[in-house]
């Protein structure tokens, strides 16, 4: 008796349940599956062979196409399920969409004899160039977004003050206006306000004072400058005619020669017409020169003084003509010999003669000066100018000058020649002809060029050889040479020399750039007296009573100030420090490349 199985119990209701569901799920498969093979792709269908319409395939789940491996499954339509095999996308006996009641799984792969079609190389860089345009206006907007992104972070997180009220959420349209104005309002002013400050720093930081302790400072001894009237020898006059009698055909000739050669060698800007132009007497006037130094006369004087430190006396070339120097560092720069040797070196003056008040009442006296003479009083780093007051003594007096004087020096902390308004011996880049600056050799050097650009060459009493070649913008020593004025020369000197006298003229434009000297000593004379005095023309000259006072130019507006001043604007303005900047500076340049191409 075999036992009864009862179907109603739960078991046996979950099988019949299971039995049902899986028929059910094996006929939707069939429809699946005959929809899949209807919605073959186009590179699947041209694998297939050609069928008939109206053949049906045979039932299965359908056709699932993998990389290198197709599988289906096949069913047993009455409800049992078959046995399961994988053919290989390689099997070269596996045929491809042939239905057979023995395969529950088909493959297929490419056939051996397919190619890819052929590539139009030049429709692919089209392809590709299209592309590329379209990825960057697609990532326009996208880097928009991330710049827009990138300052809002910067204005909300900005330590400078009102930025943040630019990109504050929950603010209207007018009161971020409101705030963008008074953000320019500031800037304006603070930019405003700077340029007034640099301007000040770069014109006039310096500050002139006075010291009175007149115990701890020296006073440098005056200087002067000696033209004698008598310059030139009638005895070399005498063996010069005789030397070229093919010159001199007569005795009006001779003396109309000694006439001119005297006023030649006297030639100022002062005299300029009285020297005769009708006749040149073969003589070339780049030879004028050198021919007055060949027949001057011998003025030899003797110098002598109280000071510890020995005074010298140099012969020197001046607008005045062959004049003396006594204590002066410049005037060897203008030596005959100086321009004739070509040099252009600097050369040793030894130390500057000073006086001290405990040293008591200091003279220096010139003997033996046998003529009439002019004196001019100047510092020792000058020469003598021709606007400048002079003064005339007989030869036979012996003459006593009492000066004062009044000296400035300059701190060398400003260094910038705009910013002192002054200039020290060694800063000679803009000088021609001498490798030392000189308020009064720059003056010299303005009257030679504004001769040479009116009447097209210099007078003879200056250095006619530049030393500097400014076509090649290059520091040239025995540079190009300059035309001396002749005798049509000098007369378009006649017409001008006002001009040229006070640099100053309605008609050309005169612009002569120079600066006072740094370390300046200015000698004003007190008082003088002469006598008569049996042994010829003396000079003695001192300082009668020694300067109570010095003046110094000292640096008032520094750098330093015009940060301290331009910070303390930016922070009464904006509210902020050196720190802001620096978060500008690292916002916008390391964060910013961040931001933009790394996140």
């Amino acid at each position: 008796m075999q036992p009864r199985i009862d179907d109603s119990s739960p078991s046996a209701a979950a099988r019949t349940l299971t039995s049902s569901s899986s028929r059910s799920s094996w006929a939707e498969n069939e429809g699946s599956a005959s929809g899949s093979d209807s919605l073959l792709t186009s590179s699947t269908a041209s694998l297939l062979p050609p069928q008939d319409n109206n053949r049906r395939l045979g039932p299965g789940p359908g056709l699932l196409i993998f990389p290198g491996t197709g599988q289906r499954h096949q069913h047993n339509p009455n409800g049992s399920t078959g046995s399961k095999t994988i053919a290989k996308a390689n099997d070269g006996n596996a045929a491809i969409n042939q239905p057979g009641p023995a395969r529950s799984i088909r493959s297929f792969r490419r056939p051996p004899l397919w190619q890819p079609p052929p590539q139009d190389h030049a429709q692919d860089g089209q392809e590709m160039e299209v592309l590329d345009r379209q990825k960057r206006k697609d990532c326009r907007p996208a880097c928009l977004v991330k710049g827009q992104a990138f300052i809002i972070e910067f204005l909300q997180g900005s330590s400078i003050h009102g930025f943040i009220y630019l990109a504050k959420l929950g603010l209207s349209f007018v009161e971020r206006v409101l705030w963008l104005a008074f953000i320019c309002v500031a800037l304006f002013s603070i930019i405003s306000l700077s340029k007034r400050t640099w301007h000040r720093f770069q014109t006039s930081p310096m500050v002139i004072s006075m010291d009175r302790n007149k115990l701890v400072w020296n006073t440098s001894f005056p200087s002067l400058t000696v033209c004698p009237h008598k310059r030139i020898d009638e005895l070399k006059v005498e063996e010069y005619i005789l030397a070229h009698p093919d010159q001199f055909l007569s005795e009006e000739d001779q003396e109309d020669f000694r006439d001119f050669i005297v006023k030649l060698a006297s030639l100022t800007y002062d005299n300029l017409e009285t020297l005769p132009l009708n006749k040149s007497y073969g003589i070339p006037s780049t030879k004028y020169l050198e021919l007055l130094y060949e027949l001057k006369w011998a003025f030899e004087p003797e110098i002598s003084s109280g000071a510890a430190v020995k005074m010298f006396i140099y012969e020197t070339q001046t607008e005045f003509g062959i004049c003396h120097s006594v204590n002066s560092m410049v005037a060897r720069y203008n030596s005959f010999d100086y321009w004739r040797s070509g040099d252009w070196s600097l050369m040793d003056h030894g130390d500057r003669v000073t006086v001290h008040p405990l040293d008591g009442e200091i003279y220096a006296q010139i003997i033996n000066l046998s003529t009439a003479y002019d004196v001019y009083f100047h510092g020792a780093g000058d020469v003598p100018s021709i606007s400048k007051q002079r003064y005339t003594f007989p030869e036979s007096d012996y003459t006593t000058v009492e000066l004062i004087a009044l000296e400035i020096f300059t701190n060398e902390e400003a260094r910038a020649t705009k910013q002192r308004s002054c200039r020290f011996n060694y800063e000679a880049e803009e000088m021609m002809t001498v490798p030392i600056y000189s308020f009064g050799l720059c003056l010299s050097e303005c009257r030679m060029f504004f001769a040479l650009r009116v009447c097209g060459c210099v007078p003879h009493f200056y250095r006619n050889r530049c030393g500097y070649n400014h076509i090649f913008g290059t520091q040239m020593r025995n540079g190009r040479r300059l035309p001396v004025c002749g005798l049509e020369g000098i007369g378009c000197l006649v017409k001008i020399k006002r001009e040229i006298i006070s640099l100053k003229s309605d008609k050309y434009k005169i612009n002569c750039n120079c600066l006072a000297n740094c370390d300046d000593s200015n000698f004003f004379v007190q008082s003088y007296r002469s006598r008569v005095w049996f042994l010829g023309a003396n000079l003695q000259w001192g300082i009668l009573e020694h300067p109570k006072m010095q003046l110094r130019r000292e640096v008032l507006f520094s750098f330093a100030d015009v940060l301290v001043y331009i910070g303390g604007l930016v922070g009464f303005f904006l509210g902020c420090s050196a720190l802001s900047f620096t978060e500008i500076i690292y916002y916008f340049t390391a964060r910013f490349v961040r931001r933009m191409f790394f996140d």
